[in-house]
């Protein structure tokens, strides 16, 4: 194994928490009374900070109706929306596969941290990660922050030991602005309006199956 640490994205990379994201944006949008886009539109949701996810799919520039859109979203998730979600195939067997072999694992997302706690506990992978990392309050949050958070929680301090899973352009910014290692998670939903920068991409996994090849698992 090349890396000592793997850090994974959540939505969409590690677990498909599509229902439960697109149920609350939509709940969010109703209370404030903003026009329910197609659901086409709703793949481009998921992925970027909360608020800029509210802009790009209804295009409201509007500064205070974002906020209002944000905070709707963060006040009706609940945990009972964490059971929609599914873990990719394969990806169970892979986590436990890097920690059987001692790589520390991470997860760098972000969702309101207690939240993404409470997915992995779902889920039963808690035990697997040595960090789960988000925002403090879902909201006010960037990639780099929070990748570098789960670093020094992990205690690892050289980025090159490091490989970044993520599924959209804003995992693979975090980690080129950490310094680590990316491999696109292709399955996922940041990518499927555009294409990851295969410049700095060292693996582009079409499914699980592909990325743990690429591991060596």
């Amino acid at each position: 194994m090349r890396y000592q640490a793997v850090i994974f994205d959540m939505d969409g990379t590690l677990i498909d928490t599509s229902p439960s994201i697109i149920s609350c944006a939509k709940t969010s949008m109703r209370l404030n009374g903003v026009p329910i886009p197609p659901e086409s539109e709703f793949d481009r949701f998921i992925g970027p900070p909360l608020r800029q996810c509210f802009q790009i799919v209804t295009g409201i520039t509007d500064e205070a109706l974002l906020d209002r859109l944000a905070d709707g979203y963060v006040a009706n998730f609940t945990p009972e929306l964490i059971a929609l979600g599914l873990v990719y195939d394969g990806m169970r067997e892979l986590v436990v596969a890097l920690h059987d072999q001692g790589v520390k694992l991470g997860v760098a997302t972000l969702k309101l941290t207690k939240y993404a706690q409470q997915t992995t506990d779902h889920f039963g992978l808690t035990p697997y990660f040595d960090a789960v990392c988000g925002s403090a309050d879902g909201i006010k949050a960037d990639k780099e922050a929070v990748m570098r958070d789960c670093m020094q929680q992990m205690g690892i301090a050289d980025p090159t030991q490091v490989l970044m899973v993520g599924d959209s352009p804003y995992d693979q910014e975090g980690a080129k602005l950490v310094g680590t290692d990316f491999a696109a998670a292709l399955y996922g939903y940041g990518y499927r309006r555009e294409q990851p920068d295969t410049g700095h991409a060292v693996c582009l996994a079409e499914d699980v199956t592909d990325l743990a090849r690429f591991l060596g698992c």
